[in-house]
């Protein structure tokens, strides 16, 4: 049986919540580090709702998920994780 991967994230709003992390990766394109997660929530489809964000490491060490603005960017992790399906 596989091992997960939980990390405690603070949202926009405060709030603490325990996610699943599927997978850490660097694009080649911007070789800038992402990640993506989940809460093991479901769409009204039925399928898992799948959250990625940018990995910012501070000058302190402290680590930020920021939010993916760039539609490139958002297109090239989407094959990326279409692949890691495969």
């Amino acid at each position: 049986m596989e091992d997960k991967n939980f990390i405690t994230i603070i949202d926009s709003n405060g709030v603490e919540k325990q996610v699943e992390v599927l997978n850490y990766f660097t694009l080649n394109s911007n070789g800038k580090d992402y990640v993506a997660y989940t809460e093991n929530q479901e769409d009204a489809n039925g399928n898992v709702i799948i959250a990625t964000s940018e990995v910012v490491e501070n000058p302190d060490g402290s680590i930020e998920f920021a939010n993916i603005t760039d539609q490139n960017v958002l297109n090239e992790i989407k094959n990326v994780l279409f692949d890691l399906c495969k």
